[in-house]
């Protein structure tokens, strides 16, 4: 089985050839770097996990968007995708309840402010079948069966947890796995006139797939929103964001004027409409895109994209800094307290110990 594809040329407007962000024989840290093969092998067999973490992120000179040039094929991504995004990205439990309850309260109000915003916005209106992807553990069909009367809602979800959660908790009785971050469709080939998707580019093996998919399954005149897509040109502006290492599952980083540029060229008109803010304000704003996207004529041509100097900067400040972290936090671990140890005739090194910190009173 092949566990690697490689992209030479960009994955939204195949330009080529694309610029390294890296010198050669430097490789960049990802959220991989974290586990181990051991734990990542398990069940699934010959996977070049070694390769994947061979990274090589570049810039497209045409369009501005940074990604990942090397990535797992589809049937590699089959055997050990859901259970890697356990391991980094939602540390919930993997087939098991109950989700931590922080987690189900965050999930409850994002889809609420996202489903509320859709209302608002008229895109309700007429909705007889819809698909989430990525369902925020089937709170979001809750509402849209509930709440505002959509009789067919289908969903698609990564973790078997949060299956079980939409199905046992919220009522969501048309809730099946996703294996990979693309579009499948195991519902008898219906064809929606709503698709909901959290973050289905970004992480996207081949975004213009997902992109071809999304179209085959809307009804005419239906429309597809995707949300909780990243803006790059303000998430790389923040230190405290990546500390561990670009996040492995961002196969393309897009900025809000890359991700329009590729989806104008696959063929969809474009409305923005404000992202819901959950958690803290401050340390979310406008990293965040909400698109809503109708079929429509696909652009000829893509212009320049101005970014390429801006995002070229950002990404090499970004890498500075990472270095930086990784070389202090080295440093530290070497430091310890010596002191005699009677047993060991000499001198032997003990951590220092922390002082336990007191509790919180707000």
């Amino acid at each position: 089985m092949d566990s690697t594809i490689e992209f030479s040329s960009c994955p939204s407007c195949g330009h080529t050839p694309p610029v390294a962000l890296a010198p050669d024989g430097e490789r960049i840290d990802t959220t991989l770097d974290l586990v181990s093969d051991h734990e990542l092998i398990g069940d699934s067999g010959p996977i070049d996990f070694e390769a994947l973490r061979d990274t090589d992120f570049v810039i497209c000179p045409n369009c501005a968007l940074i990604f990942l040039t090397r990535r797992s094929s589809p049937a590699a991504a089959r055997e050990y995708y859901g259970r890697l995004f356990h391991r980094i990205e939602v540390p919930l439990p993997f087939d098991g309840l109950p989700i931590p309850e922080r987690f189900v309260r965050r999930n409850a109000a994002l889809a609420r402010d996202l489903v509320r915003t859709l209302a608002a916005n008229g895109l309700l209106e007429g909705v007889r079948s819809a698909l989430y992807v990525r369902c925020n553990a089937g709170e979001g069909p809750r509402l849209l069966r509930e709440e505002y009367g959509v009789g067919e809602v289908y969903a698609l979800e990564l973790l078997p947890s949060c299956s079980r959660h939409a199905k046992e908790v919220n009522g969501s009785e048309r809730v099946e796995r996703m294996h990979v971050p693309s579009i499948e469709n195991p519902f008898s080939r219906r064809r929606f006139d709503l698709i909901i998707c959290d973050e289905a580019f970004g992480h996207a093996l081949d975004p213009a797939g997902v992109a071809r998919d999304l179209k085959a399954l809307l009804r005419v005149g239906g429309a597809v929103v995707v949300f909780n897509e990243k803006d790059h040109s303000q998430i790389l502006k923040s230190s405290k964001l990546f500390r561990n290492g670009m996040n492995f599952f961002h196969k393309q980083l897009y900025t809000r004027r890359s991700l329009q540029a590729f989806l104008e060229l696959q063929g969809f008109e474009i409305t923005e409409l404000p992202h819901p803010v959950v958690g803290k304000p401050g340390s979310l704003k406008n990293t965040k895109i909400l698109f809503v996207l109708r079929p429509g004529e696909a652009a000829t041509a893509l212009l320049p994209n101005d970014e390429v100097a801006q995002m070229t900067a950002l990404f090499h400040r970004w890498r500075s800094a990472h270095k930086w972290r990784k070389r202090s936090q080295r440093l530290l671990s070497l430091f310890r307290v010596r002191e005699i140890d009677p047993e060991a005739g000499g001198l032997a090194r003990r951590a220092r110990s922390r002082r336990p910190r007191a509790p919180s009173t707000q």
